[in-house]
């Protein structure tokens, strides 16, 4: 069986963890990966987030980045 294909834009919502914080960043397309102003990344600095956590949303992104949205109904 395949899974889903999630694409980077929806990443942060597979992550509970980010939730309290999503929606509250400068911008509204934040990535959570070095704009200014992001509130995932005050949280992680802030202790509110595990690193590992973190770690894991930024390699899962970095996977997904190439991926285009077309791509997700594709199975």
């Amino acid at each position: 069986d395949q899974m889903d294909i999630i694409l980077k834009e929806n990443l942060q919502y597979a992550f509970p963890d980010f939730g309290p914080y999503t929606g509250k960043c400068r911008f509204d397309d934040c990535s959570h990966r070095r704009e200014p102003g992001c509130a995932v990344r005050a949280a992680l600095e802030a202790g509110e987030i595990e690193p590992t956590r973190y770690d894991s949303y930024l390699r899962l992104y970095e996977e997904l980045k190439p991926l285009k949205d077309w791509q997700e109904n594709k199975k």
